[in-house]
């Protein structure tokens, strides 16, 4: 009888963690749904405007990471598209004194 009450329990506790397992792994798969990324060409031209735009960019309403490339002269943003979008970046860029234009994966590639 004692033995068939633990196994009752031990059976309940790993449907129990199985299903809470689940469940947050769906609201993690959700959340990434919301996720965009966007690539956008920036006269940054010396290691000083990218320490600028380091500090500033990731305080950014919805900017979740960035990597700017100095040779390439690009800015590539991971933002929440629920709380920005490619415009809010482009104003955030230019208040900070560098136009952006949009790069498309092709013109991308080719650089």
């Amino acid at each position: 009888m004692k033995y068939a009450m633990k196994t009752i329990q031990l059976i309940a506790i790993a449907i129990l963690s199985l299903l809470l397992f689940s469940t947050s792994v769906n609201a993690q798969t959700k959340k990434k749904s919301n996720d965009a990324e966007v690539t956008f060409s920036v006269p940054v031209d010396c290691p000083s405007c990218v320490k600028k735009l380091e500090s500033k960019l990731p305080h950014e309403k919805g900017v979740k990471d960035l990597r700017i490339s100095l040779e390439k002269q690009t800015v590539w943003f991971l933002y929440a598209s629920d709380k920005t979008n490619k415009e809010n970046l482009i104003k955030a860029l230019d208040k900070l004194g560098y136009a952006a234009k949009e790069v498309t994966p092709e013109k991308e590639d080719k650089k």
